[in-house]
């Protein structure tokens, strides 16, 4: 069994490619819940959705988020109301976070509310939240505290002087995310964002990681992420934004990181460095990655 933690972009495309090489069975996803909030109409856990999507087949694939073809009437109705709606919610994934929410407040908790989501999407692989306890990105910028949708869509040229998780101090591994851990043959970090989207993981009370069997993926490519604000992120958290500030981010708990074969070479104390190419733009580049990786 293998166990990824992973975030809402990158690291579900590292997830196709291990579908191809493994049995959905023997995939587990500990899944950053920091991104979390509740929302007029349910409940939103955008990375959770995210991986399960993509697990389900039906990932939008242009946006990492969302589900192909969906339809936006709903949000195309707020949008114009006179509260709007800052997030686009396309109406199928609208459903999810109602459904979510409605189990949420009979009582589940995160954990059991995502189980019986993925079941009834015909998932074969087992979606762990990080925790069932509530924790919040907090992005500090000059025009406030924001959360990390408030920064990505009303604020993204704000400068970013601090992040940190509300509720981190608090909140446990579930018991379901600890003994995934526990049991993996490997323990694969994939390559989302590593501040907004493992860090939250890797920083709970409680969590424990066998470096030894663990390997990262690096989303840096010659100093620059793939997508998204992972450099900004990064130097706002005093590390160098490229793949020697993820081997520093991550050197507690990896023993090997993965980095693009266009990147300079260089030395991480207890950590080996592997080359590959870590650009998946095809089913092929995906896949090939995903052997590499379960092979090292």
């Amino acid at each position: 069994m293998i166990t990824v933690l992973s975030g809402g972009t990158g690291t579900p495309k590292l997830i196709q490619g291990l579908m191809q090489v493994l049995p959905q069975e023997e995939i587990t996803v500990i899944v950053n819940t920091a991104e979390d909030m509740w929302l007029p109409h349910g409940h939103l856990s955008p990375d959770i959705d995210s991986v399960m999507y993509t697990l389900a087949g039906i990932i939008n694939e242009k946006t990492w988020y969302g589900i192909k073809n969906d339809t936006f009437k709903t949000h195309e109705y707020l949008v114009n109301s006179p509260k709007g709606e800052m997030l686009k919610i396309g109406d199928m994934d609208r459903e999810t976070h109602v459904k979510r929410g409605e189990l949420l407040k009979e009582g589940k908790n995160l954990t059991e509310a995502t189980e019986i989501i993925s079941k009834n999407m015909g998932i074969g692989a087992t979606v762990l939240p990080m925790t069932n306890s509530e924790v919040a990105t907090v992005i500090v910028t000059p025009a406030g505290n924001l959360n990390l949708h408030e920064y990505l869509i009303e604020h993204p040229t704000e400068e970013v002087k601090d992040i940190y998780f509300r509720g981190i101090e608090t909140a446990r591994p579930t018991a379901e995310a600890a003994d995934a851990l526990e049991k993996a043959d490997k323990i694969i970090i994939g390559p989302s964002n590593p501040i907004t989207s493992i860090l939250p993981i890797i920083s709970l009370n409680g969590i424990r990681i066998d470096n030894a069997k663990s390997v990262a993926v690096s989303p840096m490519i010659v100093g620059k992420p793939v997508s998204g604000p992972a450099d900004k992120f990064m130097q706002a958290k005093g590390f160098l934004p490229d793949s020697r500030g993820v081997a520093e981010v991550y050197k507690w708990v990896i023993n090997r990181l993965v980095i693009d074969e266009r990147d300079i070479d260089f030395k991480a104390k207890r950590i080996q460095i592997k080359k590959t190419n870590t650009l998946m733009v095809s089913p092929d580049s995906k896949r090939a990655l995903a052997k590499f990786i379960l092979e090292i």
